[in-house]
């Protein structure tokens, strides 16, 4: 809408197909279940993400992508500050660590090249393509955290990755 691009009906098709993977994903629909105040979250967060998406690809005609994920960064850095400071996690060096290679391979790294492919294709598309995450989510508690996931949660996964491999495929054939 504010690109004035037309609405691909297969794009809203798409979209309505991953919604039904994570609905596949979400194992209760009770707020009393961590996994749906979680999938809630995401889902708030992803609709914060789609604003941002339309504001980078903006701000793309402008600026350098690296100036503008460091500004966004910076300030997600500083809003989220004082909670660091509530909560008083325990945090040692190996935390350290593991924040440090978070936040530079899987936030800023991943942030800019993001945003750099707003100059390329469409926040639609760019939408889309972001909904793996929860899928990156399931493999990494699997891996990582010995969490095994359900069939219906591996059925979702694989929901949601077949519609952003077919969304992206369309934009390499149409590029």
């Amino acid at each position: 809408v504010v690109f004035r691009e037309k609405l691909d009906r297969a794009t809203v098709m798409f979209a309505l197909i991953t919604l039904f993977g994570v609905y596949l994903i979400v194992p209760e629909f009770s707020l009393k279940n961590a996994s749906f105040q979680g999938i809630l979250w995401g889902v708030l967060a992803g609709l914060t993400f789609a604003g941002l998406t339309v504001i980078n690809r903006k701000m793309t005609r402008s600026y350098a992508s690296p100036v503008i994920a460091f500004y966004q960064d910076l300030s997600a850095a500083v809003l989220l500050l004082p909670a660091f400071f509530v909560l008083k996690p325990a945090i040692g060096l190996r935390e350290v660590g593991l924040l440090a290679v978070l936040g530079i391979f899987c936030t800023a790294v991943a942030h800019t090249l993001f945003i750099d492919a707003m100059r390329r294709i469409r926040a639609q598309t760019a939408s889309l393509i972001s909904s793996l995450e929860p899928v990156y989510g399931i493999i990494l508690a699997a891996l990582f955290l010995r969490e095994i996931p359900t069939l219906r949660t591996i059925l979702g996964g694989l929901v949601i990755l077949g519609a952003v491999m077919t969304v992206s495929l369309r934009t390499l054939k149409s590029a």
